[in-house]
């Protein structure tokens, strides 16, 4: 950085409000059911935050106020008030009502894809969970043959007969049992202790009784696991793989609901740019909600970044050019942490005089705000197992700029991600984001057929196999509960595990230096 952009970096205007925009994953999520513990972890109870002589009661304190720019009445803006001259607003990109309605075709198209995609594509850390998607299939195909070959004779028993029989009362008894635990606690407020038994215990000794009842029967087994099936696809497979078969999949029935869902998060993030109380925006998106994020950016960049439609003044353009001079003399496949940390610092710089770029009649635009996305748990990890057909066509579509990348793709042979426009002179290029906007992924996945243990779905998105050396992957082991648990992680990147009077969780910790509430 030259002399001149580091006196102008020191004068620079503060940031004083700044909008944080959740954008929650799949499943079927509640309106502001996300928004409340990222705002808790991030702001209410962050000691990071804390003067050296400031004392404060616990959680600090937050309002909540009409959100008037997603246009939803269903949700809410949670703001704090002003702490270190700067305050921010908490929103969240809320979707899920889009992609309820996911028709079976979708979802049966894009189940039928993963099944019989190309071995080779599968990434290695997705082959054990592939390999149990396809034995999963291939139990649920044989269940659903062995009932429908069974019905002649279930149709013939006499199960009345059977259920009435002495030998049948000991399997009523424990089936009752079950169910006494499950429904007393709800009636007898003295029973209350009886809650801390695990529900899915007590529907197991429900079964375990109904199986007894009928004399260990296979033809009930078998009608038992088909239930089990059909009941696990109505809770899990719908509502949560049904969203990402209605985003993921670029199909005639799908376009409808990805351009409704991309629409929303765009007019939110438009509506946060083009306010002028607002010097910064920053996008934390989890799971399915991450490769939404990655997509609005790249569209919201196309519309009022500084491209040649939206040329940038000098102090932005020196500063995008800075970029371009640190990444053409860097490494080219794989930086180690300086080289990241160096190039997130001149990325800030780049956003910081883009953000302080004023708008000029109709020959300008205000600047970009957009100083980070934050990924947790992403999938785009497996992006060309699950969004491109391998990985040659995943190169194909970054190399072609269709998927950006950090450090951008460069313009041609000659330019980076600015190069000069004949008509409005020196301009980035549509799919330069990452030139401004800096990318951090929190990850915590396990390579072992164990793949249960921490999060299968996320993983590290940097290195020019994936999406560029520039994005600052941070691999976070996550414990919970007293046995310090591994299982299944995937929904607790903001959540403190740590126990009682403990210091904060690392993921927490890593979490909040991501965010950086107070960067400047």
């Amino acid at each position: 950085m030259t002399k001149a952009i580091r006196k102008k970096a020191g004068n620079r205007a503060p940031i004083k409000r700044q909008a944080v925009v959740i954008v929650h994953g799949q499943g079927e999520q509640r309106p502001m059911g996300t928004i409340r513990d990222f705002v808790r972890v991030l702001w209410q109870d962050n000691p990071e935050l804390d003067a050296p002589a400031e004392t404060h009661a616990r959680p600090r304190p937050v309002w909540i106020v009409p959100d008037d720019k997603s246009g939803l009445y269903e949700l809410q803006r949670i703001t704090t008030p002003e702490h270190n001259g700067r305050r921010s607003d908490f929103f969240e990109l809320y979707y899920a009502d889009l992609l309820n309605a996911t028709p079976l075709r979708n979802l049966w198209r894009w189940i039928k894809r993963l099944l019989w995609i190309d071995p080779g594509y599968v990434p290695r850390h997705m082959r054990w969970p592939w390999a149990v998607f396809w034995g999963l299939t291939i139990i649920s195909i044989i269940t659903a043959l062995a009932a429908l070959l069974a019905l002649p004779r279930l149709f013939t028993f006499d199960w009345y007969e059977h259920f009435l029989s002495p030998a049948a009362r000991r399997g009523h008894v424990i089936s009752l049992v079950g169910l006494a635990l499950i429904m007393l606690p709800k009636f007898i407020r003295q029973l209350a202790v009886i809650k801390r038994l695990p529900i899915p215990l007590l529907i197991f000794v429900i079964a375990v009784g109904v199986l007894d009842s009928f004399g260990w029967n296979l033809h009930v087994v078998n009608l038992m696991l088909l239930f089990w099936l059909a009941y696990l696809a109505d809770t899990l497979l719908l509502p949560y793989f049904g969203d990402a078969a209605s985003y993921l999949s670029a199909h005639t029935e799908t376009v409808q609901s990805r351009q409704g869902v991309r629409n929303r998060g765009l007019a939110l993030l438009k509506a946060l740019h083009d306010d002028p109380e607002y010097d910064r925006v920053i996008v934390i998106a989890h799971s399915l909600g991450s490769v939404l994020a990655y997509d609005l950016l790249h569209i919201l960049w196309r519309e009022v970044g500084p491209t040649k439609d939206n040329p940038p003044g000098p102090d932005a353009v020196a500063a995008l050019r800075a970029v371009d001079a640190f990444v053409a003399s860097a490494p080219k496949d794989s930086w180690d942490n300086a080289n990241v940390a160096e190039f997130q610092r001149l990325q800030w710089a780049a956003f910081d005089a883009l953000r302080r770029q004023k708008a000029v009649g109709e020959a300008r635009k205000s600047g970009w705000k957009v100083s980070d996305l934050i990924t947790l748990g992403s999938p785009l990890s497996s992006a060309e197992f699950l969004i491109t057909d391998g990985a040659e066509d995943f190169a194909r579509m970054k190399a072609e700029r269709v998927l950006p990348t950090a450090p951008a793709q460069n313009y041609d042979r000659t330019h980076g991600a600015i190069y000069a426009d004949a008509e409005r002179g020196d301009a980035a290029h549509h799919a330069a984001v990452f030139s401004a906007t800096r990318w951090t992924n929190l990850y915590d996945r396990f390579d072992s057929p164990l793949f249960l243990l921490g999060d299968a779905i996320s993983g590290p998105l940097a290195g020019a196999s994936r999406f560029g050396p520039g994005i600052m992957d941070m691999d976070v082991e996550i414990h919970w509960g007293r046995l310090d648990w591994r299982i299944f992680t995937h929904n607790l990147y903001w959540t403190d595990t740590a126990r009682k009077g403990a210091p904060p969780a690392p993921h927490i910790t890593a979490f909040r230096a991501a965010v950086g509430l107070e960067r400047s």
